[in-house]
């Protein structure tokens, strides 16, 4: 089986790390081992570069870096920005009217291409009060994402791809929630951990019976790339 994917991509929060955002260093060793058999292994995550990439770089992994939902990517310092994040920032100036509670992530100190979130704000009022706007929200278990249309951690994985010269066909994707569903699907081959979202275990090809690192680890071992 391993010689029909080339790479592996793997969601952060929820997939490798606990309920807590704990990184499990059974996730990072199997990550590892997968990348010691010949696999690009990359990460896609819906945080900032700064800090997906500091984490993919402290794991050891040597592919490219997918941040923001899909919107950065970086591979062998190189920085390719996939999408604006002109609209959303409009958008969350009218949210701050409607809803003067909403607050946003620390790390939006840094991010560009997205507004994100605290998970503790009320979703659905968030969806009708941007209802007239052309965006995408979407919502996992730390975050809400404010971001253009078309912005997905799918563009992100066509772009490393393309940067790889390999066919997202050949890659093998791990994730958690509905942030993932696009990567899941678009992927050769999509796995979603026991603990996923309804949306992303619907999306995936294999569902875990094990939950974050321990199902990627399974789903890494059911292909046979373990």
């Amino acid at each position: 089986m391993i010689g029909r994917f080339k790479a592996v991509v793997s969601d952060v929060d929820g997939t490798i790390t606990d309920e807590s955002k704990h990184i499990q260093c059974r996730g990072i060793e199997a990550l590892r081992q997968a990348q010691e058999r010949g696999l690009v292994v990359m990460l896609a995550s819906g945080n900032v570069l700064p800090v997906a990439y500091g984490l993919s770089a402290f794991i050891g992994l040597r592919g490219p870096v997918i941040a923001e939902n899909g919107g950065m990517v970086c591979y062998q310092d190189r920085i390719y920005q996939l999408q604006s994040g002109d609209l959303p920032e409009r958008a969350f100036h009218e949210l701050e009217r409607a809803m003067p509670e909403t607050r946003r992530l620390f790390t939006d100190n840094w991010r560009t291409t997205e507004v994100g979130l605290r998970r503790d704000q009320d979703l659905n009022k968030v969806r009708d009060a941007l209802a007239s706007w052309d965006l995408e929200i979407e919502a996992t278990g730390f975050a809400i994402h404010i971001m253009e249309k078309g912005h997905s951690k799918m563009k992100g994985v066509e772009k490393a791809c393309e940067l790889l010269g390999i066919s997202p066909a050949e890659v093998v994707a791990f994730g958690d929630a509905d942030n993932d569903v696009k990567m899941l699907e678009g992927c050769g081959y999509g796995i979603a951990v026991g603990n996923a979202s309804p949306a992303a275990k619907a999306a995936a090809r294999y569902v875990c019976h094990s939950n974050q690192a321990e199902g990627v680890m399974e789903g890494l071992r059911m292909l046979g790339l373990l």
